[in-house]
């Protein structure tokens, strides 16, 4: 990756894993991204509520530019598309911080869940975040009472970090932080 895209975040898209493409977010990802937005269950740990089709396109209109962070709090946020049916399973994303800092968020809907795709993507958006981006330190913020996400982190290299809890009434959350440097 050169300079300039490194500096911006901006990488070259798609990634791809033996199962999955991650890539950039299109207008034609709007009925696979309602199916799971709009999924109680599935969105029940995530900073934001259960979707209508409106609210789900006005969020896409958003993620249509996040295919790159060039300054620090920008959202890197990609599709993960599925190469076996070319449907769009969920999400990742990076929040860019200071001095290669990220933090990191994913969702896959229900249906997917438990098939390791969860996996195959975020270990992919990890190897991009620290061999092409720069980062050093993830940090991953976890709904209390989320035990598969607190065990996803754990097996994923994440440690406990509870000085980076985060203790609000509305949206507490549990820290936990993988660092490679």
């Amino acid at each position: 990756m050169d300079n300039d895209r490194r500096r911006d975040w901006a990488p070259e898209l798609p990634l791809r894993t033996p199962r999955l493409l991650l890539r950039e977010h299109r207008m034609t990802d709007l009925d696979d991204l309602a199916l799971f937005h709009g999924d109680e269950r599935t969105v029940r740990y995530l900073p934001w509520p259960v979707r209508s089709r409106d609210d789900t396109r006005t969020a896409l209109l958003k993620k249509l530019e996040q295919h790159c962070a060039p300054a620090e709090g920008d959202w890197l946020v990609l599709a993960i598309e599925e190469i076996a049916t070319g449907q769009v399973i969920g999400e990742v994303d990076l929040k860019r911080g200071a001095d290669g800092q990220a933090d990191l968020g994913y969702v896959v809907r229900r249906d997917r869940e438990g098939l390791g795709l969860a996996s195959e993507a975020v270990r992919e958006l990890l190897r991009l975040a620290t061999e092409d981006l720069g980062v050093t330190t993830i940090d991953a913020h976890i709904v209390p009472g989320n035990r598969a996400s607190e065990r996803f982190a754990e097996r994923l290299g994440f440690v406990r970090h509870p000085e980076g809890d985060v203790d609000d009434t509305e949206d507490p959350t549990l820290a936990y932080r993988r660092s490679s440097a």
